[in-house]
């Protein structure tokens, strides 16, 4: 009779950005790098890991790319493939750490900007990861057990950007506001970066009753565009804003230097 062994492992697996499950294991610091370095500059910065565990833990370090989509969403991509990728310019001096709990190491990370004056014209990005390590284990010998372990795989990103000086136009257009199709008094403000840099907006939208001239300024929405990058940002109108038509403005604030981006239209509240 032949005799089978198996080994069953579930492993549960936490990405990323400062969830509270994974804040319990590990601290990184900081969680945005910003590089400006020109043709042919060599910048560094220090990450600080912290082992919150009570167990001796390996972190891995590895490089990756990444964009935004129209709504604010991350999508992942290997390193090197995206169009402002600047994976391939970074490097770790250790790219395997190992920590004592409740005990903390640094890891050096190098941007080399290339010296073609070309490659640096434009804002770059890309995504540095942090992972645990697991130790491998198995069903050795004829006579091993079946066994079953349950492991948690969790993994830290953090942004990098590296945007040289000269970058530093900084312009958006306001494209379109338009009724969402499915949500009620939802409506989509579409957006465009047409800088060079990334730019940390601010979006609200401004109510005025025709009838009585009251305004009524809604909460506004805070969110970043790369440059090219295309947003659609949802401005919802509260249930508590009384009955009655409305003129309606949308509004894109992006630097305080720069005068606001904005749409009208109208609107009936019932």
């Amino acid at each position: 009779m032949l005799k089978k062994h198996f080994m069953y492992a579930c492993f549960s697996f936490m990405m990323l950005l400062g969830t509270s499950a994974v804040a319990q294991r590990i601290n990184v610091n900081p969680t945005i790098l910003s590089f400006s370095a020109n043709a042919g500059g060599i910048s560094t910065q220090i990450i600080t890991i912290t082992n919150l565990s009570d167990k001796k833990q390996a972190y891995q370090l590895t490089l990756g790319d990444w964009i935004r989509d129209s709504i604010g969403g991350h999508k992942y991509f290997p390193p090197g493939t995206t169009e402002r990728s600047c994976s391939k310019w970074i490097a770790f001096d250790n790219s395997l750490v190992e920590i004592e709990p409740q005990k903390s190491k640094d890891v050096r990370v190098t941007l080399t900007a290339p010296t073609d004056i070309k490659e640096v014209s434009q804002m770059k990005w890309s995504m540095i990861f942090i992972q645990n390590v697991l130790e491998q284990t198995g069903a050795d010998g004829k006579d091993a057990k079946m066994k079953a372990t349950i492991r948690e795989v969790y993994r830290i990103g953090i942004h990098v950007y590296q945007t040289p000086v000269a970058l530093n136009i900084k312009e958006a257009r306001a494209v379109a506001l338009e009724p969402d199709k499915i949500e009620k008094n939802v409506y989509n403000f579409s957006l465009i970066n047409t800088g060079k840099a990334m730019l940390e907006c601010k979006a609200r939208l401004l109510l005025t009753n025709l009838s009585n001239g009251e305004e009524v300024k809604l909460d506004e929405l805070e969110f970043p565009i790369f440059p090219d990058g295309k947003r659609i940002v949802k401005l919802q109108i509260p249930p508590t804003v009384p009955k009655g038509k409305y003129s309606m403005l949308a509004i894109l604030e992006y630097d305080s230097d720069m005068p606001l981006e904005a749409i009208e239209s109208s609107v009936d509240i019932n």
